[in-house]
C-alpha cells in the first residue's frame, strides 16, 4: 500500500492560498471539510444545513485568504469559524420560527389560521420540529389536526371529543409554548457565542 505524502505542510499551504492558489485551496478543502461538517452537524442535527455551513465557511476562508498565513493556530481558527457559522444559522432559524409563530398568533386572534403566511411554518425546519416535540401530547394533537391537517376547530373538536373552546385554548397554549421554546433557544445560542469569545 502506497503512503500518501501531503503536498504541503500547513504553513506552506496557507501561504499558497493567500497568494490565490486554487489548487492549494482544494487541498485544504479536502483536508478540513469533514471536520467542519462534523462540528456543524453536531450543533444543527441537519445534514443539509451542515453541508451549507461547510460551503459558507470555505467561502469565508477564500474571501479572507490573504490573512490566513498570519494565523498562529489555523485549526482553532477554522473550528471556531465552523462553530460560529453553525450558531448563526441556528439563531437565524430561531428568529424565523419566532416570526412565524407571531404571525400564527395574530391570525389565531383574528380567527384566520390557515393563511399563506402561516403555511410557511412548515418550511422553518429543525428548530420548530424541536419546539413541537416539547409540547404536551394534547397540544401536539390539536396543533397537528388544526395546522398540519388544516382542520377547523369544530372538526378537530369532534375528532378529539373536545369543545371548540378547549381546542382553541390548546392551540393558543401550543403557540405560546413554541414561542417560549424558540426564545429560550435564541438566548442559549447568544450565551454560547458570548462564552466562546
Amino acid at each position: 500500500m502506497a503512503v500518501v505524502v501531503p503536498l504541503f505542510n500547513e504553513h506552506e499551504l496557507l501561504r499558497k492560498i493567500a497568494e490565490g492558489d486554487q489548487r492549494a485551496f482544494g487541498v485544504l478543502f479536502e483536508q478540513r471539510q469533514q471536520v467542519i461538517f462534523n462540528i456543524a452537524y453536531k450543533l444543527t442535527k441537519s445534514r443539509s444545513t451542515a453541508k451549507e455551513i461547510v460551503q459558507d465557511v470555505f467561502l469565508k476562508l477564500w474571501n479572507k485568504r490573504e490573512e490566513l498565513h498570519a494565523l498562529d493556530n489555523f485549526s482553532a481558527y477554522i473550528n471556531r469559524m465552523a462553530r460560529n457559522q453553525s450558531i448563526d444559522v441556528l439563531r437565524l432559524q430561531a428568529r424565523e420560527a419566532l416570526r412565524t409563530i407571531q404571525l400564527q398568533e395574530g391570525h389565531l386572534e383574528n380567527g384566520d389560521f390557515q393563511t399563506e403566511e402561516t403555511l410557511q411554518f412548515r418550511e422553518t425546519g429543525k428548530v420548530l420540529q424541536m419546539a413541537l416535540e416539547s409540547l404536551s401530547p394534547q397540544q401536539r394533537k390539536v396543533y397537528d389536526l388544526c395546522h398540519e391537517q388544516g382542520m377547523k376547530y369544530e372538526e378537530a373538536a369532534r375528532e378529539l371529543g373536545l369543545s371548540r373552546g378547549t381546542v382553541h385554548s390548546h392551540m393558543k397554549q401550543a403557540l405560546k409554548n413554541i414561542r417560549t421554546y424558540v426564545k429560550q433557544l435564541d438566548a442559549m445560542l447568544l450565551l454560547l457565542v458570548l462564552l466562546d469569545k
